[in-house]
């Protein structure tokens, strides 16, 4: 064997203590990054001269091209994608401006926000066996990748990307703190102050005007409050509803927000996210105080509820007003105020349904005066939700095939505890039959808002079939109730052990695994049958 030369000195150096000092480290995050040189001890004039080492790492930078010029799509096909995106699914993520938003203005900004927003309008209008939309989003979530791992690609658009993959994928929450954390490393957390203070300043006189210098700024402001806000909604939405840990919290007024209707770019969407901005501070106000992990007392919590409640009428009449006197609402109207009620519907619900869980109380048969009323306050909204969104189809559920897996999930919920409530609170005929009827009319309306194409994004089909399970299982049991002849009407469906062994079967692992509703766990269990098995335990 040859003899090797000098062994170079870099990887350490013994000291007099027998400590070893390493060198200066090399690392480069930057493909064209300077890339610093460990020295070396060989000598130049060494008859066996060594290979220069270097040691450091390259986060590589590929650039992202579009879908366009990938050749994955026709211009034309992108542009039907882009206004299919902007025709629904921007009501339930309420942060692009239309007059900059457009399919050039995107294209020439960012490659990954249009990929991401012809990825979501292709999966909307797709016919069903269509492969084209899951090739798109494979590829999507390849650069989204490229997105995360690159600081230099760190941008709004990047952010309003990393928003929509969110909102309908099953891997929401860990997208969205990737999001939330480029956000902060972005400084949009500051951007509203600093819009306030720029409102509030333009009013003020003898202050020289600035708007020839100031209206980039301001819109480049306005649109980074609006994505900052649209995180903030959706981190409280995947927290309350959820189980995703603690996020964005908002520590001032919420209130404060509607100052920016008055911002000269203001949308009519701005009405819709601001009013959500102010619905979810006040829920997850709530889930953190019922989910406390100090033993709250019943009456305690009985009170909280109610002034729970009161915070939700207030926010409600609030906006209610808001939308009726807005004049840029237009045609939008009926849609904002369809989605204002349903999501009032939907708070309360949850309000009561938590409250109950916080209280540590499953069975309904020993549940106290208090806690009944509190339960039947939650089938009340349930009720209300059912009516709502289905006796006013063309503003609600027409729109539902552009929204994202949480709100197809309500629908499927609401109607699932409303059929589990109905069985363990007693009702009249009349009562169950009406549930029936709304169910069907719900199921034939979300069927119809799917369209010839029989696509629905992200997991929105697995909800329409947990629905429609629901609905067979419930029109199954009531059959044979009316076939028998039953004269009791106000009996409870529980007295009918097979149908609450059945419904306590059919839980779907969506709402365990996926989300975090609660309601799912209540069952009538007799006291009498209660005593009588604790004094045979204890017998034995």
């Amino acid at each position: 064997m040859s003899d090797p030369g000098p062994m170079p000195t870099f990887l350490g150096t013994a000291d007099p203590g027998g400590h070893h000092s390493r060198g200066p480290r090399c690392i480069s995050t930057h493909r064209n990054g300077p890339l610093l040189q460990q020295p070396q001890t060989a000598e130049l004039n060494s008859p066996h001269p060594t290979r220069q080492r270097r040691s450091g790492f390259d986060v590589r930078e590929e650039p992202i091209s579009d879908f366009i010029s990938k050749g994955l799509m026709t211009i034309d096909q992108a542009m039907s994608c882009f206004r299919t995106f902007f025709q629904g699914c921007d009501r339930y993520i309420p942060i692009f401006d239309p007059e900059l938003d457009n399919f050039e203005s995107v294209r020439a900004r960012s490659s990954i926000l249009l990929n991401a927003i012809c990825t979501i309008g292709s999966r909307v209008e797709t016919k069903s066996g269509s492969q084209i939309s899951d090739l798109l989003h494979a590829e999507l979530k390849r650069w989204i990748n490229v997105v995360i791992q690159n600081k230099t690609l760190n941008c709004l658009e990047s952010i309003q990307a990393l928003l929509i993959v969110a909102c309908y994928s099953a891997e929401r929450s860990l997208l969205l703190s990737f999001a939330t954390r480029m956000a902060l490393d972005l400084s949009l957390d500051d951007a509203f102050e600093e819009l306030i203070q720029r409102l509030t300043m333009d009013e003020i006189e003898g202050i020289p005007e600035l708007h020839m210098t100031t209206d980039e700024e301001e819109r480049s402001l306005m649109r980074k409050s609006r994505t900052w806000f649209g995180l903030l909604v959706l981190d409280h939405i995947f927290h309350v509803d959820g189980g995703k840990p603690p996020g964005i919290r908002m520590t001032g007024n919420s209130h404060r927000c509607r100052i920016l209707l008055r911002h000269h770019t203001s949308t009519i969407l701005d009405l819709r996210l601001f009013s959500q901005v102010e619905l979810n501070v006040i829920r997850a106000r709530v889930n953190d105080t019922l989910d406390t992990k100090e033993t709250l007392d019943r009456p305690d919590i009985a009170e909280f509820v109610h002034e729970a409640k009161v915070d939700l009428d207030l926010w409600f009449d609030d906006w209610l007003r808001i939308i009726e006197n807005s004049i840029a609402a237009g045609e939008e109207r009926p849609f904002l105020l369809a989605a204002l009620r349903v999501q009032k519907c939907w708070a309360e619900l949850i309000l009561h349904c938590k409250a109950l869980l916080s209280m540590g109380v499953e069975n309904v048969a020993a549940m106290s005066p208090i806690e009944r009323n509190i339960l039947l306050l939650a089938k009340s909204s349930a009720r209300k939700h059912l009516r709502l969104i289905s006796t006013e189809p063309d503003f609600y559920l027409a729109k539902l095939k552009y929204a994202m897996d949480f709100v197809w999930a309500k629908c499927a919920f609401c109607f699932l505890l409303l059929l589990k409530l109905s069985r363990l609170l007693p009702e009249r005929r009349e009562e169950h039959q009406e549930l029936l009827d709304h169910g069907n009319r719900l199921l034939n309306e979300l069927t119809r808002s799917v369209g010839s194409s029989g696509q629905i994004i992200g997991n929105g089909s697995i909800y329409l079939q947990i629905l429609r399970l629901s609905i067979e299982k419930y029109g199954r049991i009531f059959q044979e109730r009316e076939a028998g002849g039953d004269p009791v009407t106000t009996a409870p469906f529980w007295e009918s052990f097979d149908a609450q062994a059945d419904l306590q079967s059919f839980v779907p692992e969506q709402f365990v695994r996926e989300w975090d509703f609660p309601g799912l766990n209540l069952f009538y269990f007799p006291t009498a049958w209660q005593d009588f098995f604790g004094d045979f335990s204890l017998a034995v």
